[in-house]
């Protein structure tokens, strides 16, 4: 019955000459981007601190999000702050971060940041990254 209603209101309206044209859907969206702020040491090797913003690319605000890395050099993870660790289960070198409570609203165009202490590894090179928003 509904069925048959819809398709009936479909027709009326493209007989009078209506096209009904759905909303634009928001894009939601974040990119993150990985900085080495300060080496020590005389190379990453020793250690390192990094910063990793996370901008907001969609056109709505995001209410959350979730950064993986994944380093292939040995660096290793020693603190963070301004995210929370969250769970990696059997990947060496991958590690994932949520955001805090006071920085997991990001509006359209915004952005937020969390620092990473490192050390290990080598090379210098930025882990690969991804960012979703949750």
């Amino acid at each position: 019955m509904i069925r048959r209603t819809i398709a009936t209101a479909a027709l009326v309206l493209a007989t009078a000459g209506i096209t009904a044209v759905p909303a634009a859907a928001d894009s939601i969206g974040c990119t993150a981007t990985y900085t080495i702020t300060t080496v020590w040491g005389g190379s990453q090797s020793h250690g390192a601190i990094a910063q990793v913003t996370v901008s907001n690319s969609g056109s709505s605000a995001i209410k959350g999000w979730r950064v993986s890395l994944r380093y292939t050099d040995g660096t290793v993870v020693t603190q963070v702050g301004g995210a929370v660790s969250l769970p990696v289960i059997g990947l060496p070198g991958v590690y994932a971060f949520g955001n805090e409570s006071y920085n997991g609203d990001i509006p359209m165009g915004g952005s937020t940041a969390f620092g990473l202490m490192t050390s290990g590894g080598g090379g210098g090179r930025a882990p690969s990254i991804s960012c979703t928003p949750v």
